[in-house]
């Protein structure tokens, strides 16, 4: 099976790009937020059940906007 991936990040706007490095540092700086509450207040679970599907669903909504293409 052949999947036909396009990458070509020059088709979006500057601003979409910026947003998107915006929204990155946003996702990482909760993500490190949640982890230091977490262990502050020793919270009884791993801080990695709430930052894990954080980090993969973002992953996910930015491969699926990178390799999205206009037919």
């Amino acid at each position: 099976m052949h999947l036909p991936v396009h990458v070509d990040l020059a088709q979006y706007p500057s601003r979409v790009r910026w947003f998107m490095g915006l929204a990155w540092i946003v996702i990482v700086a909760k993500c490190v937020l949640v982890w230091w509450a977490m262990a502050h207040w020793r919270v009884p679970f791993h801080p990695m059940w709430i930052v894990g599907p954080t980090l993969v669903f973002a992953a996910l909504a930015s491969v699926l906007w990178v390799t999205h293409r206009e037919e």
